[in-house]
């Protein structure tokens, strides 16, 4: 038996039809049909594939003396889990790890948009500026880097839009995907793990530079500025997580580790609504006591706190979610 009769006789115990054959193979069905009538023959990578998917060997599709397979029954009962080239994991880590860099950028912003309203609320009380200036510059300037930040966001959001059903779905990465993507993750590894320290070191000094200034009493104004220069640090900080941390997102979502495993990745609907609602609530919280008090100067100080409370709450669901999943 041919190569070409092989295919049909899979394909057919199978009870695929060409069309199901070569979504499964990631080609056309015109590619199968040729296939299947002798007019082309699958390269190694699609040889090897076809192994995968159909549960056979290699010697029993290329050697024409071997006539009957020994493969598993319920190797071929139909699947509707999707499965992932080699092609389509490398332009998924390449697109996410384009994308961290701007998500990183507009998170930086963020945390930046409050200090030139901080900086020149400190300038105004000090008579260096006039009051109605200041507020104007400083606000001003929140808005348009906060504007800045969201488009950031929605546009990279489209970007890997069609990408989203990787953290929600079970799938299999096609022969030789897993290597590729943990041989990334293994040379991104080192960079990750220095981002990371720099990333807390960072926020280590603003913090010092903040205390040591306050302690020393030099005045009202360099703690101001002492505040402005955490901030910035806070910015730096921040991009750096999620610069590298994003990336390394992808190789976790492929491989399908840690929060994605199938059993949990279910799960992370909830926790993305839970995050929708609580950040909804918070911003509302936020536009309230600032536009009430009118200290835009002051009430910055929500986002940080809200932060940290949003890490704690985010910890005892992924602890829920998790021994859920282990019942």
């Amino acid at each position: 038996m041919i190569l070409a009769d092989k295919i049909i006789y899979l394909r057919k115990k199978c009870g695929w039809s060409q069309e199901e054959l070569a979504e499964r193979m990631n080609v056309s069905r015109q590619s199968i049909s040729k296939w299947e009538g002798a007019q082309s023959v699958p390269d190694l990578d699609k040889i090897l594939k076809m192994c995968q998917v159909f549960g056979v060997s290699t010697d029993y599709l290329l050697k024409e003396e071997i006539e009957e397979p020994e493969v598993k029954e319920d190797v071929y009962e139909p699947s509707n889990k999707k499965h992932i080239s080699a092609e389509f994991a490398n332009e998924f880590m390449d697109k996410k790890k384009k994308s961290a860099l701007f998500v990183g950028i507009g998170a930086a912003l963020c945390v930046l948009s409050p200090v030139t309203l901080i900086l020149m609320s400190g300038l105004s009380e000090y008579g260096l500026m006039k009051d109605n200036i200041a507020t104007a510059i400083g606000l001003g300037t929140l808005l348009f880097l906060v504007i800045i930040a969201v488009v950031i966001f929605v546009f990279q959001g489209s970007c890997l839009s069609d990408y989203e059903w990787i953290q929600k779905e079970d799938f299999v990465l096609d022969y030789g995907v897993s290597g590729i993507v943990e041989n990334r993750m293994k040379k991104q590894r080192p960079a990750l793990t220095l981002s990371r320290a720099i990333g807390v070191a960072l926020c280590i000094l603003g913090a010092a530079i903040l205390v040591v200034t306050s302690v020393l009493g030099i005045g009202e104004l360099s703690v101001v500025i002492s505040l402005c220069a955490l901030l910035i640090l806070v910015a730096c900080a921040t991009f750096i997580f999620i610069r590298w941390g994003n990336e390394a997102d992808a190789y976790l979502q492929l491989l399908q580790q840690e929060d994605y495993l199938p059993e949990r990745k279910r799960n992370l609907d909830k926790l993305h609504l839970i995050s929708g609602v609580y950040w909804g609530i918070m911003t509302a919280i936020y536009l309230a006591i600032s536009f009430i008090t009118l200290r835009w100067d002051y009430t910055w100080i929500i986002w940080p706190v809200a932060g940290v409370l949003f890490g704690v709450i985010a910890c005892i669901v992924r602890f829920v979610i998790q021994n859920e999943s282990t019942k």
